[in-house]
C-alpha cells in the first residue's frame, strides 16, 4: 500500500510541476550541445556502422556535412 501511495505521490508531484528541473539551460548551450552530437565528419569516416543509417556531421572547416552507412560488405560511413 505504502509503495502505491508512493508513487502517486511522485507522479502527482511531478505532473503538476513540483518537482524542480534545475537550473534552465542557456541557448548557447543548447546550439553547442547539437554540434557536439552531430560529431566531426573526419571522426566517422572509415568507422563501422549498421547499414542504411544516416547521421549529420560538421567539417574540420565548419560546414555541415551528412553522412551515410554504405551497404555490406562494407559496413562504413561515407560523408559527403
Amino acid at each position: 500500500m505504502r509503495a502505491i501511495l508512493a508513487i502517486a505521490v511522485a507522479f502527482g508531484l511531478t505532473a503538476c510541476g513540483g518537482v524542480e528541473t534545475g537550473e534552465p539551460m542557456a541557448p548557447e548551450a543548447t546550439e553547442q550541445a547539437a554540434s557536439e552530437l552531430a560529431g566531426s565528419c573526419e571522426a566517422l569516416v572509415g568507422t563501422f556502422c549498421r547499414p542504411g543509417a544516416f547521421t549529420s556531421c560538421t567539417w574540420s572547416d565548419g560546414n555541415l556535412g551528412e553522412c551515410e552507412c554504405q551497404r555490406t560488405p562494407f559496413n562504413k560511413w561515407l560523408c559527403y
